[in-house]
């Protein structure tokens, strides 16, 4: 990955987080965290990963975060010095919750 993709993921990565814990009030997002970020080539979409911290509640985060896409993709805009934010693309990190499955039974 490029350095300059490399840091806007990060970028991206951390006010998305912030969007999360201090602007979005919607309950289906508590205990919501953003695990990482991944971007396209051409820098035109980016993979957002989340994971819940609370068993069950993956599909109600996606579709909160869904809900609030465009409101996300606003704040970003504003708050970040970038042309052109990325679309977003909301995915929940499996590979988290299978890691922490594998972690429990040890």
């Amino acid at each position: 990955m490029s350095l300059r993709r490399a840091k806007l993921s990060k970028l991206l990565m951390e006010e998305i987080a912030r969007l999360l814990s201090r602007e979005l009030k919607d309950p289906r997002l508590v205990d919501t965290v953003i695990t990482h970020v991944e971007l396209s080539q051409d820098m035109s979409r980016a993979r957002v990963y989340f994971t819940t911290l609370q068993e069950g509640k993956e599909e109600e985060a996606k579709n909160a975060l869904e809900h609030a896409k465009a409101f996300i993709r606003a704040q970003l805009l504003k708050g970040l010095k970038i042309k052109k934010i990325p679309e977003l693309e909301f995915v929940f990190d499996r590979e988290l919750k299978r890691m922490e499955r594998i972690w429990e039974r040890l």
